[in-house]
């Protein structure tokens, strides 16, 4: 499909590609049915779409975008969490297409990637030809990611555009001064004590350095005895899912209550009082 110019003294609408839905039926527990999509569009045809499929009602969704595990390019291989997330009212672009084959990326590298696909949702978002068209908060944006995903995840921290960030059962290799200087938004790790793959202990000194700037938010959510990935792949994406979840919707929706941040601290926290798990924090509002 093609947009006009808006009529004389109007903005050039562009040129939009109409998205395709998969076969794959998913659902979460949250309120939206979830429709799981790809686009052939350069910057967003090597990712796969999980969205709330009530669009144009005047509800705005947050973005967020999501690496994979092993450097996977298979954008069902944390099906549940995608699912879950979507479903309670974000807009997820999870790297890799449908059961994707493709080699797998470079780890470390992917930042990139992962920002492509906010720049396609964020132009999506203003072109009237477009399904997604003012459906979108792109005020609002955030990265995560498994093991080598959350390395891609951390490739978005210095965006000005990112609200948050964060990883899941991964982490840097060593101290990189350079890198904890740029970020400026806040932080979430989750991992497993357990971790046969040695990530707790890079989440853990991430945590650390992220602290010691004394400016930056940032939480870290440690299940005791869990292992790479913990509970992932559990209904509706396990527990690892339900803090990135209250993340999200504490730093992007702004909700202070029971699914948002009353979920991580203070008085309401169900995690806090769950032995299960091991909770730090530092710098927090």
């Amino acid at each position: 499909m093609t947009g006009g110019d808006g009529g004389s003294g109007g903005v050039f609408t562009g040129t939009c590609t109409e998205s395709r839905p998969t076969d794959r039926r998913v659902s979460g527990s949250g309120p939206h049915q979830v429709v799981v999509e790809t686009n052939p569009d350069p910057g967003i045809n090597e990712g796969t779409i999980f969205r709330p499929a009530d669009l144009g009602g005047g509800a705005k969704y947050p973005i967020f975008v999501w690496g994979q595990g092993g450097c996977s390019r298979d954008g069902l291989s944390t099906e549940a969490a995608m699912a879950e997330i979507a479903s309670h009212g974000y807009f997820v672009v999870a790297d890799g297409t449908p059961g994707g084959k493709e080699p797998n990326r470079d780890l470390g590298g992917g930042g990139d990637v992962l920002l492509a696909y906010v720049d396609w949702v964020i132009a999506e978002n203003e072109k009237p030809c477009s399904a997604y068209y003012k459906s979108i908060e792109t005020t609002k944006v955030a990265a995560n990611g498994f093991s080598c995903g959350g390395l891609m995840a951390a490739g978005t921290a210095a965006d000005p555009r990112m609200t948050t960030w964060g990883h899941t059962s991964s982490g840097t290799f060593s101290p990189d001064p350079a890198f904890y200087n740029s970020i400026h938004t806040p932080v979430l790790i989750v991992t497993g004590t357990a971790d046969s793959l040695g990530a707790h202990e890079n989440g853990a000194r991430d945590f650390q350095n992220i602290s010691a700037l004394g400016n930056i938010p940032v939480m870290m959510f440690a299940k005791v005895g869990a292992d790479h990935g913990g509970d992932l792949w559990a209904r509706n994406g396990g527990e690892f899912t339900q803090v990135n979840l209250a993340w999200l919707n504490w730093w992007l929706k702004g909700d202070e209550a029971a699914t948002g941040k009353g979920a991580l601290v203070g008085a309401s926290c169900r995690f806090c009082s769950d032995r299960s798990w091991q909770i730090s924090s530092a710098n927090l509002p």
